[in-house]
């Protein structure tokens, strides 16, 4: 029996497992209007990059660019303090399709 095209796959899944990713991904999703605000919440997205990199993702620019010069810090420090202040050094914003 061979390696399988599923190899790599089952074993980044199990790797995910073991490292807690998916319970980061789920606190930071269930957690999301707490850390942006009500306001933006439906109008964006985070996703946790590797190096503690926030991501967050806008449904358009305006929105994107002064979230980025008005509340960047907030949304790190409300970030940190879901995440865990090792766990989010940086945000960063980019404009995409929430769904």
């Amino acid at each position: 029996m061979g390696v399988g095209p599923l190899t790599p796959v089952l074993s980044a899944v199990l790797e995910d497992l073991k490292t807690g990713v998916k319970e980061k991904r789920s606190r930071l999703e269930s957690r999301w209007p707490e850390i942006v605000g009500a306001n933006f919440a439906s109008h964006t997205r985070g996703s946790l990059r590797a190096g503690g990199v926030l991501c967050v993702w806008a449904d358009n620019s305006v929105l994107a660019f002064e979230m980025g010069r008005r509340y960047q810090g907030t949304i790190l420090k409300r970030a940190k303090a879901v995440l865990g202040e090792d766990e989010v050094r940086k945000v960063i914003f980019r404009v995409g399709e929430i769904r």
